[in-house]
């Protein structure tokens, strides 16, 4: 229905469909990256094999820097003038887990939304593709692309499709991959990769657990972890880690080998009824060493990919399309040097280091054969620095030069935030008056800078600075 639907709004007898951006993968990640793009008014066409929203068990944590962006963009509220006024050098702080231990605290600037929220993956993919379709992107679900040509100034994309009515191949001037770990556009382009061979092998389902099942939480066993997270009346995520070795099979499980793994793991298997939605994964790492090769660029997964412990892939991923969408834009416009996106190569490639080597870390503690490591990673975070050091890369506050909420009061008492401000998706510039130049030589002769939404007034909480330019992902561009 999806695919009729987008046929007959593009008015579609023509089986080739022409378009500035094609985003191979419309996970969560490729739909906030669409969303992105057509915000900015850059036409774009996402390709995605399922004909539905990924309902599978996946990611279901959303960190602070993650929620500060989606808050800036309106999927979330973010703070009110009042509540940012009194929020003012404030901390919220809540627990969280390093490798299964209770042993972390994650801390976010009170004029941010949270710390940390519970928001199901697949409600996020809804919540995108909503947007980007709204705002005018095409959406090509059910289609799988099987071969990329570069013709030169563009390139053809063909599709196979199971549909009658399907587009036979997209030609697009850019390529962009978040079609996951095996991408295909990553096939097609030079990114280099840096690779940490798999150690376990682990199941994940739902499945409804009203007789005594696995243990609540994270529960340790001799070979390996299970973790259940309870659903009362419903079904429940319940994890089987097993620390035995790695498997070489890739295909989707079936119940019984879900309950044999769980019964290796826990020493007898469980009761479990109505088993659904099972998938396999590893402690596998791999980064990218360059996330662009000319006019091709890789986000979330098929830049980099690693053990899924507390939504970090999913974090790090909408991350990447926060940060790419603007950039992409402006050198679509033609108001950026295409060397902004070897800029955001390099920075996101640091990003995707850094996180892929703490989930590598997190793997081998976990291990039950070898619990020193374990022993003594808990141990160092007992110190306050190394403690908040690791926190922030968990939560993605790792990232340097990110402008915390404030409040704008212009002289006639008008009261707007920097969120507002940002959900236009444009450059925002802001200073105490008009008499007070602008940063980054915004508005002068030959400036090729993108749109920019300029303010004029009191900020609260006081900053560093008596003017602004900020990024449209929330990233400060330049200050005096």
């Amino acid at each position: 229905m999806l695919l009729v639907d987008e046929r007959e709004r593009l008015g579609m007898g023509t089986q080739t469909h022409r378009t500035e951006v094609a985003i191979v993968g419309g996970g969560p990640v490729g739909m906030a990256m669409a969303a992105e793009l057509a915000l900015l008014g850059v036409d774009t066409v996402v390709i995605e094999i399922r004909t539905e929203t990924d309902e599978r068990p996946r990611a279901g944590t959303v960190h602070a820097r993650s929620l500060s962006h989606l808050a800036r963009r309106g999927y979330i509220p973010s703070r009110r003038p009042d509540e940012i006024a009194r929020g003012e050098g404030r901390l919220v702080s809540t627990p969280f887990q390093f490798a299964a231990q209770p042993v972390l605290t994650i801390t976010a600037p009170a004029v941010e939304p949270a710390p940390i929220a519970g928001i199901p993956q697949a409600r996020l993919e809804a919540a995108f593709e909503h947007r980007a379709r709204g705002l005018g992107a095409t959406v090509l679900r059910g289609h799988t692309v099987r071969e990329i040509t570069d013709m030169g100034e563009r390139f053809r994309l063909d599709l196979a499709t199971a549909a009658p009515d399907g587009v036979e191949a997209v030609d697009a001037r850019w390529v962009i991959g978040a079609d996951g770990a095996r991408s295909v556009v990553a096939e097609h382009g030079d990114f280099g990769t840096h690779t940490y061979p798999a150690t376990m092998n682990a199941l994940a389902g739902l499945a409804r657990a009203d007789h005594p099942g696995p243990p609540p939480g994270w529960n340790a066993t001799s070979t390996g972890w299970t973790l259940h997270n309870p659903n009362p009346g419903g079904k429940a995520r319940i994890i089987a880690m097993d620390f035995s070795g790695p498997l070489a099979v890739r295909d989707t499980p079936d119940p019984q080998e879900y309950l044999q793994r769980l019964g290796a793991v826990l020493g007898a298997p469980p009761e479990l009824d109505e088993i659904s939605h099972l998938t396999r994964f590893s402690d596998h790492g791999r980064h990218r060493t360059r996330m662009r090769d000319g006019r091709m660029m890789l986000i979330g997964d098929a830049a980099h990919v690693h053990y899924p412990l507390g939504g970090q892939g999913l974090n790090t991923g909408m991350q990447d399309a926060f940060t790419l969408g603007w950039r992409l834009a402006a050198v679509v416009d033609d108001t950026a040097d295409p060397s902004v996106l070897d800029e955001w190569s390099r920075e996101r490639v640091h990003v995707a280091e850094v996180v892929v080597a703490n989930t590598v870390v997190q793997s081998r503690m976990m291990n039950p054969g070898s619990t020193d490591l374990r022993d003594a990673v808990v141990a160092m975070l007992s110190v306050p620095g190394l403690h908040d050091a690791l926190a922030d890369v968990i939560s993605g506050q790792f990232q340097p030069g990110f402008q915390t909420d404030l409040v704008i009061t212009a002289d006639d008492g008008t009261v707007t935030t920097l969120a507002e401000l940002l959900t236009r998706g444009t450059f925002v510039g802001i200073a105490p008056d008009s008499a007070t130049p602008l940063p980054g030589a915004i508005g002068t002769a030959g400036s090729r800078h993108p749109e920019v939404t300029v303010v004029h007034g009191k900020v609260t909480p006081e900053q560093p600075w008596v003017s602004a330019l900020i990024r449209p992902d929330g990233y400060l561009a330049a200050t005096h």
